[in-house]
Formats: C-alpha cells, structure tokens, sequence
C-alpha cells in the first residue's frame, strides 16, 4: 500500500478486523519495523520511534500506580524537560483537555471517558506534528464517545493546539465520514487500499445528513 498524507489533513483508516490497520499505525509511529517497504517523514525514513508523532491507544494505556498529572508528565520526562516546565505544560493541557479537578486522581477513580482524556492530554502534551489513534473511542459508551468526538473535532479546528495532521484507525465507518477529510478504505488482509476518498463535507457535520449517510454506504460496501 501507498498513499500520503499532508499537513492539516485529518484520515481515517477502515477496514474489516484483522487487515492490519492497527499494525499500519504502529509501523508509521514507528514502533514496529515493516518486513518491507519503508515510512518518510519529512523526506526522512522513519527507522525508530519517531518523537513528532503521539498515540492514543484504545485501551487508554494509563499507568495504575500514577495520578493524572504523573501519567500526562510521563511522556514530557522522556524528553528530558525540567520538573517545574514538565509540571506546568502538564497542567495547562489537563485543563484544556477538561480534567481539571481530577490531578491528583488515579485511573482507577476514573470513568472510562475521563481515563481516555487522560490518553488524549498525555499525548498532547506533546506538542506532536503527527497524532495518531488507535480506535481510540471503540472502548466507551456512546454519549461519552459522541462526546469526546466533539471535543477533539473542536481541538482540531483550533490550529494553535492541533497538531498538524491526524491519522485515526476506526471500525466505525460513520465515525470516519463525519470526522475525517479523508478516509482509507482497506481490504481484508493482506491490506491494501481499496479506496482513498476525500470528504468534501462541509464543517460542522450534521450527522442526519443524506450525503453523508451515501458516503457511509458506499464505504461500507467496499470493505464488506
């Protein structure tokens, strides 16, 4: 498989379970080598973790033993920050993200919703270039993940704290068509493109909306 993506652009992975989307992210993250073929960033081949990019795991991947300002320090103590500079991004992105009052709680205290902001404020604090999600919403219930949803679509619309492109992989074609600028349909494995389709939906989405409901539709019966 082939395909680019640039900066400002927000896509979708779908595809029947088991085609390889979530070992697709991890290969452009980084974190698995590909047996063949390569990643560029930048004009670069990605041949270790890349420090540009973040990810936001499925499982919310949240560490027991720390609180929430610990967790979202974590991956800032990786680079190496002071504690004071640490500590203060740390709190700014808690609050962005809509946790205030919850710093010094640990996940188990927390909703499942609330452990996932925690995912989403630990890889902003970041600052990455290159967000990318792992069904990041799959493990909610519904009005939590209709939530989040909405609360990442405004983030993204706010390009002093987005980052610069976002690479989602989802089960939820609908999920994708109202999120995403464009959508990579792939086959059951071994995965490849089935169909790279732009979303040219105005923003703000309407869910009811008919031709969004069409793109759906058409999406879904590519990878069915």
């Amino acid at each position: 498989m082939n395909f680019t993506v640039e900066e400002h652009e927000f896509v979708c992975l779908v595809g029947p379970s088991g085609c390889g989307k979530s070992t697709l992210l991890r290969i452009i993250m980084g974190l698995i080598p590909p047996d063949t073929g390569y990643v560029m960033y930048r004009g670069e081949k990605v041949s270790g973790p890349n420090p540009q990019m973040a990810m936001v795991f499925q499982s919310f991947a949240l560490f027991p033993w720390l609180n929430v300002t610990q967790n979202v320090e974590l991956g800032l103590e990786a680079l190496a920050l002071p504690v004071t500079q640490r500590r203060e991004k740390a709190l700014r992105v808690i609050q962005e993200i809509g946790l205030e009052g919850f710093e010094e709680a640990y996940p188990r205290e927390l909703s499942g919703g609330m452990r996932q902001r925690v995912g989403f404020a630990r890889a902003l604090a970041l600052d990455p270039e290159i967000l990318l999600m792992d069904e990041p919403f799959s493990s909610l219930d519904v009005l939590t993940a209709e939530n989040l949803r909405e609360e990442l679509l405004k983030l993204w619309e706010d390009r002093s704290l987005a980052p610069k492109l976002v690479v989602m992989v989802t089960h939820n074609v609908e999920e994708a068509v109202y999120m995403a600028d464009r959508v990579i349909a792939m086959t059951y494995r071994p995965g490849t493109v089935a169909k790279d389709m732009r979303i040219d939906l105005p923003r703000p989405r309407d869910r009811r909306d008919q031709a969004l409901y069409d793109l759906v539709d058409n999406i879904t019966a590519l990878i069915a």
